[in-house]
């Protein structure tokens, strides 16, 4: 992300703006930029019933609102950073600027104000994190967190009564021309099953515009206790490896073990790192998720027939989707499956 102070000129930074923090909390608007007025709250913005939104800096003649739409500056400090940002939003703000009340020990500026007596008394070696305190999902705005030394001379100008504009800028890293996308799946995952049947047709329309990642879920079993220090599977049928790598039953009484599912993880893997991983479409890859939930995967779990391991229906699929078994086969020996 990037700040940049538009209006006084004088407090634009060339380059790549202001230093920041932003939060990790909100729905910054990705690949765009928020260009707006400023106004410097007079409250802590702790307490949405004490907000006076015809108060702060700049003041205005006829004692209006802050006028839409507007960032919102505030300071640090008697609550937390969701409470305020919460605050803003509710008060009708797009974006917060939290200005820190404390200066950074290594700053030269924040040195020259110890030593001469005109700061605070005191100094934090690193500014805060703007973390979530666990309440942040209901917030959908974007925020940033300024350094004494720059949000001061920001609020001098907005005390003086004149207006401060800024932007906030939150481009999406692109190295190429190509837009990037990743799919956190697994084959046990019911809630993409569909997005992955149908999605063929749009991978195929975006070829080489896009790069495309799949990661498939398992869990660590060495970390949940499966892997014994004999190296016994303690969790029979959810893992693989003598319990170093497991997923969760599709079902219970009937459906594909974990173990299954994580050896159906790791096949898709290794297709995707045959035919996806260097040119970033995969359309084999596709092609066998695709064929495989057809034909071994019917999604009905419970059904008697269900072939969801079965060697012969997943060469069945592999062949279907042009991929080349004795390959993949050996990817996943060579990956201790």
């Amino acid at each position: 992300s990037k700040f940049n102070v538009l209006i006084p000129k004088e407090l634009s930074k060339s380059g790549t703006g202001y230093d920041h923090r932003g939060a990790l909390f909100g729905t910054p608007p990705y690949g765009g930029t928020i260009q707006q007025q400023v106004y410097y709250a007079a409250s802590t913005l702790c307490d949405l019933n004490t907000i006076d939104p015809k108060s702060g800096y700049p003041k205005r003649d006829d004692m209006s609102t802050w006028k839409s739409p507007f960032i919102l500056m505030v300071d640090r400090g008697e609550c937390s950073f969701v409470q305020k940002v919460r605050n803003a939003q509710r008060s009708g703000a797009t974006a917060v600027l939290i200005a820190d009340d404390m200066c950074i020990c290594s700053h030269g500026a924040c040195q020259d104000d110890l030593s001469s007596g005109s700061g605070e008394n005191f100094c934090e070696e690193e500014e805060p994190v703007m973390a979530d305190d666990g309440s942040g999902s209901d917030i959908s705005i974007p925020s940033f967190l300024l350094f004494k030394e720059d949000a001061d001379p920001i609020k001098s100008v907005l005390y003086k009564n004149e207006n401060v504009r800024v932007q906030m800028g939150f481009s999406v890293p692109a190295p190429d021309s190509r837009v990037e996308y990743d799919l956190w799946t697994s084959p046990a995952d019911s809630i993409t099953r569909e997005l992955q049947e149908d999605f063929l047709t749009a991978v195929s329309a975006l070829s080489d515009h896009a790069f495309f990642t799949p990661h498939m879920y398992i869990y660590d079993g060495v970390n949940a206790g499966c892997h014994s220090e004999e190296g016994e599977d303690l969790c029979l049928d959810l893992c693989s490896n003598h319990g170093r790598y497991c997923s969760i039953d599709i079902d219970e009484n009937s459906g594909a073990t974990g173990a299954e599912v994580v050896a159906e993880s790791l096949r898709r893997i290794c297709i995707w790192q045959e035919y996806g991983k260097d040119n970033g479409i995969g359309l084999q890859w596709w092609d066998y998720v695709k064929e495989f939930t057809e034909r071994c995967d019917s999604g009905a779990w419970e059904d008697e027939g269900m072939v969801f391991s079965d060697e012969e229906c997943i060469a069945t699929a592999m062949e279907a989707a042009g991929v080349k078994k004795s390959d993949i086969d050996e990817c996943m020996e060579k990956s201790g499956g």
